[in-house]
C-alpha cells in the first residue's frame, strides 16, 4: 500500500470538492453574475491549492518529527490541531480577500459563513484521517517487517554461534581421540572417521532457517553420540529409542546436540560414576534424560536457555523442564506440522 503523500490524484480531486461545496453553499450569491462566480471561484481554487500546499508540509514535517508508531498519538494531536488552524486562516484571508476586491457579492451572514466553515473543517478532517490511516497501517506494516528481519538476524546468530560451537571445540577432541584410536584399534578408527564425517556433513547441510526433521536429528545425534562415548569410554553411557511414527516431526537444529552439551558440561562424567544419557520418544513428546552428578558450577544454563529461547523464537510449543534431583529431564513437544 503506498504512502497516501504520494497519490498525486487527490490535491486536484479535494480542490475540485471544495469549490463545489462553496457553489452548493453559496449558490444563491453567484447566480447573479457569470464573472462574479468564475472570479470568486479561482480565487478559492487558488487559496484551496495554497492551502494544500501548507497542510501537506505540514504533515510531512510532523510524519519526519514523529515517524515511529509509538509517536502515532502524539503526531496526531499535532497534525490536527495545524489542520485546524491553517483551515481557519485559509477561510479568513480568502473572505477578507473577496471583501478588499470589491467584487460586491451579496453579504454573507454570520451563521452561513459559520455553517459553511464548518463543513470545510468535516471534509478536511475526513481527507486527514484517511491520510493518517492509511500512513499508520504502512508503518505499522514496516515496523513489523522490522521486528521480523531483527528477529531473524537473531535466530540466525544463534544458529551459527551453535555450529560454531560445534566446530573448533569438538573438532580438537575428536581429532585427539581420533590420534590414540588410530594406534590402539584402526577398525573403530575408522568408524570414528566416518560418523565424524557424518557430523561435519550435518553441519554443513543444515537448514538456513534453523529447522530439521527429527529423522536428521535422530542421525546426527546418533554419529555425535558414537563420537562422545569414543571419548569418554566407560564414563558415559547414552541410549536413543524414538518412534519411527515421529521421525517425520520439526525441532530447531543441533537441540539434542545442545541438550546432549549440557549434560556433559554441567555433571561430572567419570568411569566410577558413569554419567547416563537416553532420548526416548514418547507419544507427541521427545524426552532427553541425564542423571544429576552436578559439577561445582555456578553458572547459569546459558545452553539451554538459548535452546529454549530458538522454540519462542521459531513459534514451536516450549519444551518442559523437570529436575527431581536424580534425573533432569527435558520434554521436547513434536511438531508434525509446521
Amino acid at each position: 500500500m503506498k504512502d497516501p503523500s504520494n497519490w498525486k490524484w487527490t490535491r486536484p480531486v479535494v480542490i475540485l470538492l471544495l469549490t463545489i461545496l462553496l457553489y452548493l453553499f453559496f449558490l444563491e450569491k453567484f447566480v447573479s453574475s457569470l464573472w462574479k462566480s468564475v472570479s470568486i471561484s479561482a480565487a478559492w481554487m487558488l487559496f484551496a491549492f495554497l492551502t494544500w500546499q501548507v497542510m501537506s508540509e505540514w504533515n510531512d514535517r510532523n510524519k519526519r518529527r514523529y515517524p515511529h508508531i509509538s509517536q502515532t498519538t502524539r503526531r496526531l494531536a499535532v497534525t490536527f490541531s495545524g489542520y485546524v488552524v491553517i483551515e481557519l486562516l485559509s477561510q479568513g484571508l480568502f473572505f477578507l480577500f473577496v471583501d478588499t476586491a470589491r467584487w460586491d457579492w451579496e453579504v454573507v451572514t454570520l451563521t452561513e459563513y459559520l455553517t459553511y466553515l464548518f463543513l470545510c473543517m468535516i471534509m478536511i478532517l475526513v481527507v486527514g484521517a484517511l491520510y493518517e490511516l492509511i500512513y499508520s497501517l504502512n508503518q505499522y506494516g514496516i515496523t513489523l517487517q522490522e521486528a521480523e528481519a531483527i528477529k531473524k538476524t537473531a535466530l540466525q546468530n544463534e544458529f551459527d554461534r551453535l555450529k560454531n560451537q560445534v566446530n573448533p571445540h569438538f573438532l580438537f577432541n575428536s581429532l585427539n581421540s581420533l590420534s590414540a584410536l588410530i594406534d590402539e584399534d584402526r577398525v573403530i578408527a575408522g568408524q570414528f572417521l566416518d560418523e565424524l564425517s557424518s557430523v561435519y556433513r550435518y553441519l554443513l547441510h543444515t537448514n538456513d532457517n534453523g529447522l530439521a526433521t527429527l529423522k536428521s536429528e535422530r542421525d546426527f545425534i546418533t554419529s555425535y553420540l558414537f563420537l562422545t562415548q569414543t571419548r569418554y569410554g566407560e564414563a558415559f553411557e547414552a541410549d536413543v529409542s524414538i518412534d519411527e511414527k515421529c521421525l517425520a516431526g520439526i525441532l530447531p537444529a543441533l537441540t539434542l546436540q545442545a541438550l546432549v552439551d549440557n549434560a556433559i558440561r554441567y555433571n561430572v562424567v567419570m568411569k566410577q560414576k558413569p554419567l547416563r544419557l537416553s532420548i526416548v520418544s514418547s507419544g507427541q513428546w521427545l524426552e532427553v534424560k541425564n542423571s544429576i552428578q552436578p559439577k561445582h558450577i555456578t553458572a547459569a544454563r546459558e545452553g539451554l536457555e538459548a535452546t529454549l529461547r530458538r522454540f519462542s523464537d521459531l513459534g514451536l510449543a516450549l519444551p518442559l523442564v523437570f529436575d527431581d534431583g536424580e534425573t533432569f529431564t527435558v520434554k521436547i513437544p513434536i511438531a508434525m506440522n509446521y
